[in-house]
């Protein structure tokens, strides 16, 4: 830059030099000027061609390498282009689990990896994406996400591979993401993951989206890996944000959907063959309350069969839902019901089952909340300088009925509830994005389940979780 301004004064000078009144003959002084002005003028040209090059070098590298960024949402490789990107994030849940009152000892205090997840996903020519997460907690590894999607527009895609179908509401929110520990009862009538295809879009932008799939169909709460028969499930949500874009604040928030499922289930009774394509059933606790009847090891193959439960015909679900957040506060609630034709022996019947819930959550410290992302603290925490990140308080309530007709026929009064009620209360804190610490607090009683037509014990469930997410 020096050398460019002394090269632009000399010529300034020369061009303002006021013409000579007469030709004669240039002084050695003239001559020593123009020459320096010569010099100056080809050390110009040769910076400016420097100047090419290195934006060529610089150009070639980035063509050649890429780019690679670190950050809270975790490593994001992509081409020169963005034409392919390669990401890799996660996250880990370590809980706690202690059971208060526990006098029958039916439920064991613990300390437990509740999932370990890495998250591999990336984008190819910008339309195409893929998303693939084991999770490696327990004792066997299991790939829970694996799909593929092609964006035709945004209220035209397409997705097909194993994924949550588009049924129930806190299922479909991300685990890193829930107000409690665990999902409320209604997700136990919910499929977790399905192999399938679908199709979804926002019909209208921020308003009006949709999903409609094509499933193997497996049981409530299953997570399936293949398919038990020929039949399929078709999967089918509705859900809409009728005041996104109004002038109403305090509605923009509000969502109303609607989803389901609907197919056969034929399942098989027999030893060799046993496919019976029925749910278990949990407590907040994460504690067996309802099962099917089925026979045992010590049976003969005819006793086996004559006392096991399984799936045949119709199986259908429906989920009304919605949620509201609105500045630090949001409520979510949903309905469920599923309807289940089942035999054993010679008896058949339909069964169904319903749940609900109401969760609300709080922001003490300020933060906006939302259905996605979580709570991002506006000060992360540094006690020095009296930062505490953020901190939520969340309280639910809900209940399950088993449907009547299953006792005691289809399942043992002596070991599975006809009805649960829960209530519960929770303190998140979050001191960065990445890390959230939660304690919660579960209450519920049910009706039955225990010997002799008596009610099992309450469940007092404290749990704790540690949670990094990147």
């Amino acid at each position: 830059m020096y050398k460019h301004g002394i090269a632009a004064m000399a010529l300034a000078a020369v061009l303002q030099a006021p013409a000579p009144a007469q030709a004669q003959a240039p002084s050695p002084a003239d001559s020593d000027l123009a020459t320096r002005i010569g010099n100056l003028e080809e050390e110009l040209a040769l910076l400016k061609r420097q100047a090419e090059v290195d934006k060529e070098v610089a150009q070639a590298g980035a063509e050649k390498f890429g780019t690679v960024e670190l950050g809270a949402k975790g490593l994001l490789v992509s081409s020169p282009d963005k034409n392919l990107t390669f990401g890799i994030r996660g996250y880990l849940q370590l809980d706690g689990r202690a059971f208060l009152s526990d006098e029958d000892e039916v439920n064991t205090d613990s300390f437990l990896a509740r999932r370990l997840r890495p998250v591999l996903e990336g984008t190819v020519y910008r339309d195409f994406s893929w998303r693939l997460m084991p999770d490696f907690a327990g004792s066997s590894t299991r790939i829970f996400d694996a799909h593929i999607d092609y964006r035709l527009k945004d209220g035209l895609r397409f997705r097909a591979g194993k994924f949550k179908p588009p049924v129930g509401l806190e299922r479909l929110q991300s685990a890193t993401d829930l107000f409690f520990i665990e999902r409320g009862l209604p997700t136990n009538l919910a499929p977790s993951r399905d192999l399938g295809f679908q199709v979804y879009g926002d019909v209208i932008p921020e308003t009006l989206e949709y999903q409609l799939g094509v499933f193997n169909g497996v049981a409530d709460l299953g997570n399936g890996d293949g398919d038990d028969d020929d039949r399929k499930d078709i999967a089918a949500r509705v859900f809409t944000h009728p005041f996104r874009r109004s002038d109403l604040l305090l509605l923009q928030g509000l969502g109303l959907g609607i989803g389901g499922s609907f197919g056969d289930r034929i399942g098989s009774p027999t030893r060799s063959n046993l496919k019976p394509i029925l749910g278990d059933y949990r407590s907040p606790g994460q504690q067996a309350i309802y099962r099917y009847r089925a026979g045992s090891a010590a049976n003969d193959d005819a006793t086996f069969a004559a006392n096991t439960v399984y799936a045949d015909g119709q199986h259908s679900r429906i989920y009304p839902q919605a949620y509201w957040y609105y500045n630090t506060v949001g409520v979510l609630t949903e309905y469920a019901r599923t309807s289940q034709e089942v035999h054993r022996g010679t008896s058949t019947a339909k069964l169904e089952h319903d749940a609900w819930q109401v969760a609300l959550s709080w922001s003490l410290t300020g933060e906006d909340v939302n259905f996605k992302g979580g709570v991002r603290p506006a000060r992360r925490f540094a006690p020095a300088s009296g930062d505490w990140g953020a901190w939520q308080l969340v309280v639910r309530t809900g209940g399950i009925d088993f449907d009547d007709a299953s006792f005691p026929v289809y399942s043992d009064p002596a070991r599975s509830v006809t009805e649960a009620q829960s209530s519960g209360i929770g303190l998140n804190w979050y001191p960065n994005e990445n890390i959230e610490i939660l304690l919660d607090y579960d209450y519920t009683t049910f009706d039955g389940g225990a010997a002799g037509g008596a009610d099992r014990e309450a469940e007092q469930a404290l749990f704790t979780r540690f949670q990094f997410r990147l």
